[in-house]
């Protein structure tokens, strides 16, 4: 765990180069700037063992995922399919698609 990690775990902040988190009702210093780094403070490194046993990521292979059948869907027509069977129904003036006059129709005799 890093000093940026325990200050953020712990609702921290940085002030004039000092990673610092209350406890109570002080300020306890997590971390110094060294240059470009963030070094702990004896009381950081005793914080980040309390606190930083909690959030390890676990090791291991990942979870193997389900495999998940897809259904095959019914192929839909194409637009020049429908046209053509349009075309050639009213050439012989029947319907291939039943219409909501012939289903009324049909239901009333």
């Amino acid at each position: 765990m890093t000093v940026y990690e325990l200050l953020e775990k712990l609702g921290g902040e940085i002030v004039r180069g000092k990673a610092r988190v209350r406890q109570g009702g002080d300020y306890v210093v997590l971390g110094f700037l060294n240059g470009d780094d963030m070094i702990f403070t004896p009381e950081g490194r005793q914080l980040a063992a309390e606190h930083g046993s909690e959030d390890k990521p676990k090791r291991g292979r990942p979870a193997k995922t389900a495999v998940v059948e897809s259904e095959q869907v019914p192929a839909v027509p194409e637009l020049a399919e429908v046209e053509a069977a349009l075309a050639a129904a009213e050439a012989t003036e029947e319907v291939p698609f039943p219409t909501a006059e012939s289903a009324f129709e049909q239901g009333l005799s």
